[in-house]
């Protein structure tokens, strides 16, 4: 952001409410651009079709579009909750919708820019992780789906650098992703900041539900569109990144997307972003 208004703070274990919620409706009930949307879908006479779908969503990304200033200006300065937010602005929690938001914010494409920098240095992350203790357990899942799918190589060298890469910074991907058992129900209580819940293995699951202040948000079958839309929400929503993913999110910010805030680049990121290209370096020199 160029700018750098006031970040909400969202923290482990209390429900964020920037001052009084009751205030806060009344404004929102006074203006017109905030007013909650009733929108009806469009369906034929022979139920719902493509065209129709096609057409719904570009209405949601106009109205989207054409609100954003007032939008962005509720949310930076009022710090709405994620209620409240849901209830005047719905679209903004559908498809891909919150990635659209943060390339309205910061002019990136976000989902493109995490796949560019995988093809480029997936394969050093994950050397480099192999070097790291812990990381068995994570390399030895993705290796076993890589073999059932080879055709998929790519994507799941994709998966386990990003997965890895809270580990080389020395955190925890846990407070990041969580997973759950397939069949178990997620449960939203007590998780404030943005989380990821996996149902099942990061490496077989379809089913990743993202959850900020105790609110399911929304649901991905794809992880990396699951995470790109995790790390936008801190954008979208002006949160704080938390402290015990402070370093992951500053190298997925500024060493994946190039995003630059006038804040300094943890040494801990310098460092991994030194190892990466020297490695890339020396690999080269090999070849």
């Amino acid at each position: 952001m160029s700018q750098k208004p006031k970040r909400k703070a969202a923290m482990m274990t209390a429900e964020v409410v920037p001052g009084s919620s009751t205030q806060v409706a009344k404004e929102v009930a006074k203006s017109e651009l905030l007013a909650p949307q009733e929108k009806k879908p469009k369906v034929s006479e022979k139920g719902d079709s493509a065209s129709t779908k096609e057409e719904t969503e570009e209405e949601m990304q106009r109205y989207l579009d054409d609100t954003f200033e007032g939008r962005r200006a509720f949310v930076t300065e009022e710090m709405p909750t994620i209620l409240i937010l849901r209830e005047h602005f719905p679209q903004l929690f559908k498809g891909r919708q919150m990635l659209a938001e943060f390339q309205r914010i910061t002019g990136l494409d976000i989902d493109h820019l995490i796949q560019e920098y995988c093809v480029k240095y997936a394969s050093t992350v994950i050397s480099l992780g192999r070097q790291t203790p812990g990381s068995g357990g994570l390399l030895k899942q993705a290796e076993s789906v890589r073999q059932q799918n080879l055709a998929l190589k790519q994507y799941w060298d994709m998966v386990t650098a990003l997965c890895l890469i809270p580990l080389l910074l020395k955190e925890n991907l846990v407070e990041m992703v969580r997973e759950v058992g397939p069949e178990e129900e997620v449960d939203p209580r007590g998780k404030i900041v943005p989380i990821l819940i996996s149902k099942g293995s990061i490496f077989k699951s379809d089913e990743f539900v993202l959850i900020i202040e105790e609110e399911v948000v929304q649901e991905f079958e794809e992880f990396t569109i699951a995470l790109g839309t995790l790390f936008s929400a801190y954008w979208v929503f002006n949160m704080q990144y938390p402290r015990t993913l402070n370093h992951t999110y500053n190298f997925i910010q500024k060493a994946i997307l190039h995003l630059r805030d006038g804040t300094p680049f943890p040494p801990l990121c310098k460092q991994l972003v030194q190892k990466i290209q020297k490695a890339c370096s020396q690999g080269k020199s090999a070849t």
